[in-house]
């Protein structure tokens, strides 16, 4: 009885995957021919059977491929008293074939599903039954309330959506097509998933779509652009190379895709035809295609968003400050609150930030520069916590933002003295580390310094007396930034140490190594005169600096590394002093290994006559191969350093000549 059940199981087994398994490996590999024979003495129902857990049909999977040929194949099998209930089947979302072939950039297979399905003799729409049902089809919702053409703007190609708003203008209007049922509209999804040509397109067959709001949390689209950096150039970190690739191609907004394929197509025949070999060719174009896709997405998201500026009325309504511009040296228990300033208050409903502020705490220069073009004034507004553009730059090291804003010397002067509902100046904001993303130094001692320059540019722009302004906790800024800096000081005290007591030890090492080598002449001493043999060739003299250099360089290093050892290393001291010692430290450690190594060199040479040029460049190139790994791996960290003392050194000069020497727009270049 036993093995009965276990052989209906498998027949069971068996019969399910020539339903089910066959059709779907065939249909994911686009086998038009094979899919064909399978359904060929099928029953008409098979081809209507759902064939993944999400209940997709084959219609399904091939129309979400996009695949025409297969397309082409299957509606060919259906009767055409079961043509309409094609277009009705419908997976576990809810989503019909026209939904699934919307979000692919095959125009024809579209085409190929309407035309057979809804038009199956060819002939245009006449009778009012048929204009009702195809309206019908065309306005079909899934579970999220999206119509074909909401999700062809969500994931297919512009055209589309060109398409699809074409089909459906010939029986109705596009009005029933620009909102989800939970009130996002067409041109919200386009911008979320960062298809902005296709919103350029949606935005100038209906310019209302520019006011439409989220009902959630009312947000424009423009809103949700201030909150895209990965939309626009300013906030695009690339290399060298790709930054020098980004510049040198070319983008028209108007260029056609398929006509920049076919150029390529036809680089690549040509190379076939001149009989070059084309995989160096098509690694160059993999290479190049991501940059170029990039700067495309770039250029046609600043057109977008200059098309929204000027729709944006979020400047028009501005909220109204709780606290004035007046600093407080002590505040009473009952004033002082228990929430961090870096905080915001929860609010029953929060209103959305202008898109400015957003853009602010984003970093995107494009649209903070257009929005104060086309709406000066809107560089006042401040959101509901009281915070204006300055606070929400400084809070989320915003650099470039801030250097915009205070480039306008006319408004930055009273823009710096704002105070927000928690109490907190600019400068409480440059010490609090909430919003902190980790700097762009690599270790933590010139993060710590990244954080001290930044919190003095900002102390810098503020009147002295502002700095000891206390927020309602109590708290000066300079008591925030120790607080907050907590950890990354200790962090960087540690790191200082360790680096200081490795580099003393090798510097120690190499001193030990030079002085023994000084009481060594190469070749020895004349007998009872201790004149060293080879004291008139050339390279004993030059042995003889190098050596000497070496012991000067290493014992030096070796006192600048136990004077940071011995030194109390307070925060304040990570702004210019420990990085100029430890920069001066890491110089004479690499001078001294050098020396030593030349040293070494000279000492080969006076000792061995090469009359072989390979033999002596070999020799050459053990001697320099440890200072060439040396520099390679220690190179970055020395310039860090190098480049950090200099710039402090500079600062320093600027500040003592004459004249009103702006001190912050220097040090800002450092970041």
């Amino acid at each position: 009885m036993e093995i009965d059940e276990r052989e209906i199981d498998i027949q069971r087994g068996i019969n399910h995957f020539e339903q089910v398994g066959q059709p779907y490996e065939k249909a994911l590999k686009d086998d038009a021919p094979a899919l064909h024979n399978f359904y060929k003495y099928k029953p008409e129902d098979a081809l209507f059977i759902p064939i993944t857990a999400t209940k997709d049909t084959v219609f399904h999977i091939a129309a979400y491929r996009g695949n025409e040929s297969v397309l082409r194949v299957l509606l060919e099998m259906v009767p055409d008293s079961r043509k309409l209930d094609v277009l009705k089947l419908k997976n576990i979302h809810g989503n019909t074939i026209l939904h699934d072939v919307a979000t692919t950039d095959n125009v024809k297979a579209a085409e190929l599903v309407i035309r057979k399905l809804l038009l199956p003799d060819g002939s245009k729409v006449i009778h009012e039954k048929d204009i009702r049902q195809r309206e019908a089809i065309l306005a079909d919702r899934n579970d999220l309330g999206e119509t074909p053409l909401f999700r062809a703007a969500a994931f297919g190609t512009k055209k589309m959506v060109m398409y699809f708003a074409k089909e459906i203008e010939e029986v109705g209007t596009l009005h029933a097509h620009l909102k989800r049922t939970d009130g996002t509209s067409i041109l919200h999804a386009a911008v979320t998933f960062q298809k902005f040509e296709t919103a350029i397109w949606l935005l100038e067959k209906d310019p209302t779509l520019a006011t439409y709001k989220l009902d959630m949390d009312g947000k424009t689209c423009l809103h949700l652009l201030a909150g895209m950096p990965t939309a626009f150039k300013s906030t695009c970190r690339m290399n060298i190379l790709k930054e020098f690739i980004y510049m040198c191609i070319p983008i028209h907004y108007d260029e056609d895709e398929d006509e920049f394929d076919m150029q390529i197509s036809s680089f690549k025949n040509k190379d076939l035809e001149n009989g070059q070999s084309n995989i160096s060719h098509n690694a160059a174009w993999k290479a190049i295609e991501p940059i170029r896709a990039k700067k495309r997405i770039h250029k046609s998201a600043v057109k977008l968003m200059e098309m929204l500026v000027r729709k944006d009325a979020s400047w028009l309504v501005p909220h109204e400050a709780e606290e004035d511009n007046i600093i407080c040296l002590h505040r009473e228990e009952e004033e002082m609150e228990e929430a961090i300033p870096s905080s915001a208050k929860k609010r029953c409903k929060r209103q959305p930030d202008t898109p400015l502020l957003i853009a602010a705490k984003s970093g995107i220069e494009e649209i903070v520069m257009e929005i104060l073009k086309v709406y000066p004034q809107a560089v006042e507004h401040i959101n509901q916590d009281g915070q204006n553009i300055l606070h929400l730059a400084i809070k989320h090291r915003q650099f470039n933002i801030f250097n915009i804003v205070v480039d306008k010397e006319e408004i930055m002067e009273k823009l710096v003295l704002g105070i927000d509902n928690f109490g907190c100046t600019i400068l409480h904001y440059a010490a609090v580390m909430e919003c902190y993303s980790g700097g762009t130094s690599t270790t933590v001692a010139l993060k710590l310094q990244e954080e001290l320059k930044w919190f003095k540019i900002v102390q810098h722009k503020l009147p002295s007396y502002y700095t000891i302004h206390r927020n309602k906790q109590n708290i000066i800024a300079k008591e925030l930034f120790n607080k907050e800096h907590k950890e990354q000081h200790q962090a960087a005290q540690e790191w200082v140490k360790n680096t200081s007591q490795s580099c003393s030890t090798v510097a120690i090492l190499v001193a030990t190594v030079v002085f023994s080598v000084a009481y060594t002449a190469p070749g020895g001493y004349i007998e009872n005169v201790g004149k060293p043999i080879l004291l008139e060739k050339p390279l004993y003299s030059f042995f003889t600096v190098m050596d000497v250099a070496g012991l000067a360089s290493s014992l030096t290093s070796v006192v600048i590394f136990l004077s940071i050892l011995t030194s109390s290393l307070e925060i304040d001291e990570f702004l210019r002093t420990l990085p100029r010692k430890l920069s001066l430290g890491f110089i004479f450690l690499f001078f001294s290994v050098s020396t030593t190594m030349l040293t070494f060199t000279s000492t080969i040479f006076l000792l061995i006559h090469l009359e072989k040029r390979w033999t002596a460049s070999l020799t050459y190139a053990a001697a320099f191969l440890p200072i060439g790994v040396f520099a390679l791996f220690q190179s970055s960290l020395y310039y860090e350093y190098t480049s950090a003392a200099i710039r402090s050194i500079y600062d320093f000069i600027l500040t003592l000549l004459p004249g009103n020497w702006d001190l912050a727009r220097f040090k800002r270049r450092s970041f």
